[in-house]
């Protein structure tokens, strides 16, 4: 099974349903606290980006000789759920201190991006 796949393909369906809540679902939410509409579109922005890279880092086990470490797309994964969940999760009513964890996840992206470039660095011989 190709997990890293799976998860893009989750969380890219799961990104599109969100988004389709916030966009018609959540009007009495956003016109009450407009902070957490920039907020809930910038956590489905960055969910839906992020699992368009696991969809090709999914895809990168196909290429012969190219070397996926499990824990790239895993890292990625975590950082998804700490920046935009958090999000999501002070959206929906949950404490304030969970946009704490926020920039935890975006830090989390930055050296998913920059493990991916290491990776790329390595296997540049391929091919």
């Amino acid at each position: 099974m190709n997990w890293a796949l799976c998860a893009g393909a989750l969380l890219g369906a799961s990104s599109v349903l969100l988004g389709a809540l916030g966009a018609h679902g959540m009007d009495d939410i956003f016109d009450e606290f407009p902070a957490k509409k920039k907020a809930f579109r910038n956590a489905v922005d960055y969910q839906m980006i992020h699992a368009l890279i696991l969809v090709c880092l999914g895809s990168f086990k196909y290429i012969p000789n190219f070397r996926l470490p499990d824990y790239l797309w895993k890292f990625f994964c975590l950082s998804i759920f700490a920046f935009s969940f958090s999000i999501y999760c002070w959206v929906f009513g949950g404490p304030k201190w969970l946009v704490h964890i926020t920039p935890i996840g975006g830090i989390g992206l930055v050296i998913s991006w920059m493990l991916l470039l290491r990776l790329i660095w390595l296997n540049r011989k391929i091919g």
